[in-house]
């Protein structure tokens, strides 16, 4: 009895496998190589736990980074995602596992007298019955179908604890880079606080020289223009300082009213951490950038699916079994007779379908193509984000020099008309042309002090995060 059971389990594998012929398989291109830019270390978690913002030495926006990891909106999305993918791997590893249950039935059924068994075999009347059953379901992955879905879904998970590093990243540079500018803002506010009582004190001038008869009205109107002029430019700024830290509350997670709780930045960067000009940067560091690991990940993911739509062309086999009992009445559910089985395999096998498995192999493939694609299109655009950076932070580097050169320049000019103007030698009107020039100058270094810190900051983003660079 046991070599029938054998037997014919082989000749269904074997028939199984004869009929596959059927279902030709398309010849698709061979699997794309993996990208080698990337690395195969997985830096994600490095680059997630740096700290790179403390060496700006400003205890304020280590507090505010540190609000805006915990409550950032963007980050809770990138979070969500990620569980979502973890999630989809446990699905798809619990679909390559055996599969035990238990089942349980019991009805009130009324049997027909015309019906499987001849009248008077059974009472024409509700009877009580039962079943409980133990299942066994087991599918065989022969052909690796479930293992290369479960590849792709690991594979799309940590793309997503990249695309998770990846929005940390970008939200702690974009805090950075703001709270850089606001301390600008309040830089550029002193310097037009000063310009307004400069034009205030060339307007007393003006009207002196006024009331004395030696200037006329034309230069006293200008000059109280010249005072407007300078208000407005600091109401602008004003204006600049609270969009500003609006948009800071936004980062952080907080509505706009949290604004008026930030107070002035006092930055002291490090100069270890910021200020170094590379010479040159590896290459290989932009293999470390979270989207480009995402990026890369995903194009292993499809490689995956093409595997799996591989594996869909060939016989599907489980292994299937139940054991238990059965009775007409509930008291005899568990008596001597009872007890019923089942066991065997389960054999699906894709004949003609209309080419819907040939379509969903090319679009496996089509998808690994793109991935492929946009992976190469995200480490070119981050080579000339890179490539961008360093321009603008040598080309920077010139500019402040010089200016810098100016600004010591107008400040012994200053000096100088200064202990003229006390010793009697000029008039007060010098005095504030000259302290006019040294403001303006104060404020272009300002302004590019604070672009030179922005650019550290922006290619701490385009490298994925804090970096080493030995010149």
């Amino acid at each position: 009895m046991n070599y029938i059971r054998v037997s014919t389990l082989v000749a269904a594998l074997l028939t199984t496998t004869a009929l596959s012929a059927c279902t030709t398989i398309p010849q698709s291109a061979p699997f794309a190589s993996e990208p080698s830019q990337a690395k195969k270390v997985n830096p994600i978690q490095a680059v997630s736990e740096q700290n790179w913002w403390s060496g700006l030495g400003d205890p304020q926006l280590q507090r505010l980074m540190n609000q805006a990891l915990n409550n950032s909106p963007s980050l809770a999305i990138a979070e969500a995602r990620l569980n979502q993918a973890q999630a989809a791997v446990s699905q798809y590893r619990a679909a390559d596992r055996p599969n035990v249950s238990v089942n349980a039935a019991a009805s009130e059924a009324l049997q027909s007298n015309n019906y499987l068994f001849p009248p008077g075999l059974i009472p024409h009347k509700y009877i009580d019955q039962g079943q409980v059953t133990l299942n066994f379901n087991w599918e065989l992955d022969f052909w690796g179908r479930n293992r290369a879905a479960i590849d792709a879904a690991s594979t799309l998970a940590r793309a997503a604890e990249a695309d998770a590093a990846q929005a940390r990243l970008i939200l702690s540079t974009a805090i950075a880079s703001t709270y850089v500018d606001l301390d600008r803002l309040y830089q550029s506010r002193d310097l037009a606080e000063r310009a307004v009582a400069i034009r205030a004190d060339s307007a007393k001038l003006v009207q002196q020289k006024l009331d004395n008869g030696v200037s006329n009205t034309a230069q006293n109107e200008q000059a109280k223009a010249g005072i407007y002029a300078a208000q407005a430019d600091l109401a602008a700024i004003d204006e600049q300082i609270d969009i500003n830290k609006h948009m800071i509350a936004m980062l952080t997670g907080a509505s706009p009213d949290f604004a008026a709780t930030l107070q002035r930045p006092t930055l002291t960067p490090s100069t270890q951490a910021f200020g170094a000009i590379p010479s040159q940067i590896d290459l290989n560091l932009i293999g470390r950038r979270p989207d480009v690991i995402a990026a890369r990940w995903r194009a292993e993911a499809a490689s995956a699916r093409i595997k799996q739509a591989h594996a869909a062309f060939y016989p599907n086999i489980n292994l299937a079994a139940f054991a238990g009992f059965q009775s007409l009445k509930l008291d005899k559910l568990f008596a001597n007779g009872s007890d019923m089985g089942q066991f065997g395999p389960a054999l699906s096998l894709p004949l003609f379908d209309g080419g819907a498995l040939k379509a969903n192999l090319k679009s496996a493939e089509s998808e690994h193509a793109l991935a492929i694609a946009s992976y190469n299109q995200d480490v070119l655009v981050a080579m000339q984000q890179v490539a961008d950076t360093l321009t603008s932070q040598r080309a920077l580097q010139s500019r402040l020099g010089t200016s810098e050169q100016a600004l010591t320049a107008y400040e012994e000019a200053y000096r100088l008309s200064k202990l003229r103007y006390d010793g009697g030698l000029s008039d007060y009107t010098s005095l504030l042309v000259a302290e006019q020039s040294l403001i303006s100058q104060r404020r272009v270094v300002a302004d590019l002090r604070s672009r030179a810190l922005t650019l550290d900051i922006a290619l701490i983003k385009s490298l994925g995060g804090q970096y080493t660079v030995n010149n």
